[in-house]
């Protein structure tokens, strides 16, 4: 009995520590909730999730820290690896390195590294003073209403993806991601010798 709750605890702690839980929006919470009352009525047929690996990256674009604007349609030609993440979340916070150590490994090979803050709006002083605290060398869009992580279905932070110079999601993962991630390693290659 004590193995099963020493188990437990450890399984428990470690999916505490590898990712974070945004909470959705207002709006989008207003909307689910509605959607299932609606379920009761009629249950509609789950559609297709459109992040999942293989499908066409949505549209999304946010302000970016330096004023600029991202659209990850103007990103063809480059594999972008997109990171949902905020100041608060831990696991967020100790995977930076390891992007870090990414983009300065790749970027002369195309490879474009995208931090999406999760941060409130009010908040976009305190993601410029942490970016700079923590020597973020790669760019920050500001996504205060969580519109990509709706658009990824996850409520889990850290969550990223991988799309390929076609705009095609070509890998995807949630929580931290760890050092030397094989999958990672594997599937960016793969998209950085691809030609678009």
């Amino acid at each position: 009995m004590r193995s099963l709750l020493i188990a437990t605890t450890l399984g428990l702690a470690l999916v505490l520590t590898t990712a974070c839980h945004h909470e959705q929006p207002a709006k989008a919470k207003a909307a689910g909730k509605r959607a299932k009352t609606a379920a009761k009525v009629a249950v509609p047929e789950e559609p297709a999730d459109p992040t999942a690996v293989g499908s066409a990256m949505p549209d999304f674009n946010a302000k970016m820290l330096d004023g600029k604007t991202f659209d990850v349609k103007e990103q063809r030609g480059k594999v972008v690896l997109l990171n949902l993440w905020a100041t608060w979340c831990g696991p967020c916070r100790a995977e930076i390195p390891e992007l870090i150590a990414l983009y300065g490994k790749h970027s002369a090979k195309g490879l474009e590294i995208v931090g999406v803050s999760l941060d409130d709006a009010s908040a976009e002083s305190s993601v410029r003073d942490f970016a700079k605290e923590q020597k973020i060398t790669y760019p920050i869009a500001l996504d205060p209403d969580g519109k990509l992580a709706n658009d990824f279905r996850t409520s889990v932070i850290p969550t990223s993806v991988l799309v390929d110079r076609g705009g095609k999601i070509r890998w995807r993962h949630i929580g931290a991601i760890e050092p030397h991630d094989k999958e990672l390693e594997s599937a960016l290659l793969k998209a950085i010798a691809a030609k678009s």
